[in-house]
């Protein structure tokens, strides 16, 4: 593979939503699918199974990004019918106006910023800089809405427990399918770390010094790239992953990973500071370079190592193993034998 050059452009946050969605559909039901099969003859599986009825863990994997097609500024419409094909188990009159309500409980509860997107979308991610080693709640990027919070906020009701504020996950089922969904999300490497970047294209610490929010690549996502861009090409799995090709050798590796053990409300965190680790392997090695500013914000280019390719398979690779094997060990700690 030749060295790639990128064009890409840094905008400030509030350019940039984080709007990609961790892994797609393909991912997301893989990783569904391999807790489906690992739990299979476990007091767990049984739990799961009478939680979500007739319908499995690969199937509301993708309900978390569903719900993104209801439009609070058209009067919680459901404006994605037909769009998806993952969601249209959900796109029935009953199954829309869950997902409207789920969206009315989870706007605006977190007070966001002006620049910032409604709380449920922000329940996906945290904006961790690479410098760090671990996920730590008060840096930038974090808040008492990420995705660590949300993993735990989902097991609280799960057990029995109300959720904290800002988060309402009405029942089990609700919980159940955003549990699912979230842990996916917290092993894309650009859910959770972040690069930070200053006027002249410097990689930062936005934790040392005042703290420019315009810094922020929002995960990737404010990288424009021929694909789209950088949080983008992460989202997609591998190829000889897609429409469920791989579970059955998926289920197999997850099954021989070895997973952390750690309490169940801090299994998140390490699984964050995985995602961390994996964040700061793919952008080893790259290089910015300030290109001609525009009148929507500064531009830079990207350049990409030798053998990229090869290593963002490896590192998705094993992140969708690790995400098999820890959504089946979370459960099976909600639910032990």
């Amino acid at each position: 593979m030749k060295k790639i050059f990128i064009s890409a452009v840094f905008m400030a946050a509030t350019a940039f939503p984080q709007l990609s969605f961790a892994w797609g559909a393909d991912g997301h039901q893989s990783i569904g699918a391999v807790a489906d099969n690992l739990l299979a003859g476990t007091k767990a599986g049984a739990q799961v199974k009478a939680i979500l009825g007739n319908n499995t863990l690969e199937k509301v994997a993708v309900w978390g990004d569903c719900v993104k097609g209801i439009a609070p500024e058209k009067d919680f419409a459901y404006t994605s019918t037909g769009r998806y094909p993952e969601c249209a188990p959900f796109e029935t009159a009953a199954g829309i106006a869950a997902m409207a309500d789920y969206v009315k409980r989870n706007n605006t509860a977190c007070n966001p910023a002006f620049d910032e997107e409604t709380c449920h979308k922000q329940y996906h991610y945290a904006d961790v800089a690479i410098q760090h080693d671990q996920y730590k709640t008060g840096y930038v990027g974090t808040s008492d809405h990420d995705v660590v919070q949300a993993i735990r906020a989902a097991v609280l009701v799960l057990q029995g427990k109300a959720a904290p504020k800002p988060f309402s996950f009405k029942d089990k089922e609700e919980a159940l399918a955003l549990l699912v969904h979230y842990v996916g999300d917290i092993h894309q490497p650009l859910h959770v770390g972040s690069v930070f970047l200053n006027a002249e294209g410097k990689v930062i610490d936005p934790d040392s010094g005042e703290y420019d929010r315009g810094s922020n690549t929002v995960g990737g996502n404010a990288l424009q790239c021929p694909c789209g861009n950088l949080h983008s090409l992460w989202d997609d799995v591998p190829f000889n992953y897609k429409r469920g090709k791989m579970n059955e050798a998926l289920s197999k590796k997850a099954k021989a990973y070895a997973v952390a053990k750690a309490p169940l409300d801090q299994l998140p965190v390490l699984w964050a500071n995985d995602a961390i680790r994996d964040a700061r392997k793919l952008f080893d090695g790259t290089q910015f370079s300030k290109s001609t500013p525009n009148q929507r914000g500064n531009s830079w280019s990207i350049a990409l190592p030798l053998e990229y390719e090869k290593t963002m398979s490896n590192l998705k690779d094993d992140a969708l193993v690790r995400a098999g094997a820890h959504l089946t060990q979370i459960l099976q700690a909600i639910w032990p034998e």
